[in-house]
């Protein structure tokens, strides 16, 4: 199976859930990995991943998205009906992210980019309104969370199954103790 993992804004696939993924898959030959540093563009972070896309063919796959990744990832899972893990989503990305209008840097190259009103209309084009297929899609939230309000993702989603901890933060540190659920979900 080949899995697409989609990091949050200011991210990269060097973050430590995308490395935790990575690790897992390096140790289960079951396991293929698409995982690269998205451009800023929402626009063009898609259509990069939906060109990957086109080249799978038949073999089945799903999505691991965490943050501004698990907005992507529900939107690539509606669209396509396939099966997505959600860490800590942003449910409303083009509202939350009107804050990060301007210059932003990346937490991990530290490449300062500009986040402007167009990429906020980018995903304003990607807001599923109403998930044609919940059960698809398996959050894991934590109540903890600095950056979002775990509730808009609870209620968003309230078709899939949740797992929804008390505590945490925004960065989900204890993600690798659902490293097996992530993939058995993927995987059913």
């Amino acid at each position: 199976m080949h899995i697409i993992y989609l990091h949050g804004f200011c991210s990269s696939a060097a973050s430590f859930k995308a490395q935790l993924v990575k690790n897992y898959i390096e140790k289960n030959n079951a396991y293929s990995l698409f995982l690269v540093d998205l451009p800023h563009s929402p626009a063009k972070a898609m259509s990069l991943i939906e060109a990957h896309i086109t080249t799978l063919g038949e073999q089945k796959w799903g999505l691991i998205g965490s943050s501004l990744g698990g907005f992507y990832t529900t939107y690539l899972s509606d669209k396509y009906g396939k099966k997505g893990v959600l860490i800590n989503p942003a449910v409303d990305a083009h509202i939350l992210l009107e804050k990060a209008l301007g210059k932003n840097e990346n937490f991990n190259s530290g490449e300062v980019f500009e986040f402007t009103e167009e990429h906020l209309n980018e995903l304003e084009t990607m807001h599923v309104q109403n998930l044609k297929n919940p059960e698809n899609l398996l959050l894991l939230t934590q109540t903890g969370d600095e950056v979002l309000d775990f509730q808009k993702g609870v209620d968003y989603y309230r078709g899939s199954e949740q797992i929804v901890l008390e505590g945490g933060d925004h960065g989900f540190a204890d993600y690798e103790n659902y490293l097996d659920k992530t993939f058995d979900f993927l995987s059913s």
